[in-house]
């Protein structure tokens, strides 16, 4: 799947962390003709031993920190300044370098999960890294590209991929069945998110009936940018209209109301995708939300 890789190294001393550039192709059915990924690697500025890492995944807006030609969002940014000086290494993947995509297009959106899995592929063969330490979070977009780590289809070809896992806002109103798999999952909500917690809530139940480690948290006061004094506004692409009724993914790729009938992935569009949208991005909790997330990772190192 990996047709050629590019690193480019940028060594910054003078106490800044290092940091390099990855470019890979992946296959993507939706962009076959934009099918290269480009990856950020920032480092902590002690290094001892073999560093786990961290691979973050941006949300529908790039609007935190240029990567080269490309971009990640503000969750990443700071996971990355959070996560480098606790200790660890982390690979910001940009997913929508250089595809004719926008913020609003969800259904167009890129399959990033591919991306991140080939990256871990790819970074488990540095012997910089700790390949038995590998931790995958994302913010919206890419908190629904982290969840999608819990179906049967993804555990059967990756057995024991990550160390653990951390959703932050995921949307949930779509997931795969749950299955049991050997890593730990948090969720982060915000208490006043137009994703709604909900979902989010079934989700949590099904995974725990399959005796899997899932911790949910809901930051009070904050709306899905992690903001405060936000407002839900009507003029927005959202998938959130399966609030009380959310639709499973099963292994064989049928979807299914949770309540048990089979839907038909038009009238999936249809039921799920609303126009409302979250007003406000003063982000004061999202420095909590980030630090909940590399606690959960330092928490489970060994």
């Amino acid at each position: 799947m990996t047709k050629y890789i590019t690193i480019f190294f940028y060594l910054f001393f003078l106490n800044l962390s290092a940091e390099e550039y990855l470019k890979f192709n992946v296959a993507d059915k939706k962009f076959p003709n934009h099918s290269e990924v480009l990856v950020e690697i920032s480092f902590p500025k002690k290094i001892t031993g073999k560093l786990p890492i961290i691979i973050t995944q941006h949300g529908s807006t790039r609007d935190g920190k240029k990567i080269q030609d490309g971009a990640t969002d503000e969750y990443s940014k700071r996971i990355i300044k959070e996560g480098t000086k606790r200790g660890f290494a982390v690979a910001a993947i940009d997913a929508f370098y250089k595809k004719p995509v926008k913020a609003n297009e969800k259904t167009r959106f890129p399959d990033a999960l591919n991306y991140a899995n080939e990256l871990r592929k790819i970074l488990i063969k540095d012997e910089r890294f700790d390949k038995e330490k590998v931790f995958y979070t994302g913010f919206s977009y890419g908190a629904q590209q982290v969840l999608k780590t819990i179906s049967a289809p993804y555990n059967n070809k990756n057995p024991n991929a990550w160390k653990a896992i951390a959703s932050a806002e995921p949307g949930c109103n779509l997931f795969h069945r749950p299955v049991k798999f050997n890593f730990p999952v948090l969720i982060i909500k915000g208490e006043e998110s137009h994703y709604y917690i909900e979902p989010c809530k079934i989700l949590e139940k099904e995974l725990i009936k399959k005796g899997n480690k899932v911790k949910l948290i809901n930051i009070p006061k904050a709306n899905h940018f992690f903001s405060t004094k936000g407002q839900i506004g009507k003029d927005g692409v959202a998938v959130n209209g399966c609030r009380y009724d959310p639709i499973v993914k099963m292994p064989n790729g049928i979807f299914r109301l949770y309540s048990g009938a089979e839907i038909s992935r038009k009238a999936v569009m249809k039921k799920c995708i609303t126009n409302e949208s979250g007003k406000g991005k003063n982000r004061k909790k999202l420095d909590e939300a980030v630090k909940i997330a590399i606690t959960f990772f330092k928490d489970n190192l060994n």
